[in-house]
């Protein structure tokens, strides 16, 4: 983890903003919670909703252009500790309709709890009182 705070502090990021998505190679992407709504559906799959700028969307779309299906990674959200889950995939993008001059684009992760993977394999939860870090 220290690759990734060593980013954030030459960037000027802060991860207690972020969701910080790792693969198991240790290559990171960090995107601000200000763009992003989470959908945790019945079926144990979560949808991860994203609002951004094509920038952005290029970005996501590179980070994850060579996941296959059932993939394992992980996603920190505020630095709550790092939760495993599967790839399921992205949606297409579509373009936000708007009177913003600002060109917004919409797209969605989609992921599924790793099942098989035994507890202490991943990072703990870090604060007892996030809403969020039981959302599986």
């Amino acid at each position: 983890m220290s690759q990734l705070d060593d980013l954030a502090q030459k960037e000027n990021v802060n991860l207690d903003e972020c969701i910080v998505f790792t693969k198991d190679s240790g290559d990171f992407l960090a995107v601000n919670i200000k763009y992003v709504g989470i959908k945790q559906r019945q079926d144990r799959l979560m949808s991860v909703n994203f609002s951004m700028s094509p920038k952005q969307v290029k970005q996501l779309d590179e980070f994850f252009s060579d996941f296959n299906s059932g993939e394992l990674f992980f996603y920190d959200i505020s630095q709550t500790g790092a939760i495993p889950v599967n790839y399921r995939g992205l949606s297409n993008v579509s373009k936000k309709v708007s009177n913003n001059p600002d060109a917004i684009f919409e797209v969605s992760l989609i992921m599924q709890q790793a099942s098989n993977m035994p507890k202490d394999n991943y990072l703990e939860p870090t604060c007892d009182c996030c809403s969020l870090k039981h959302i599986l």
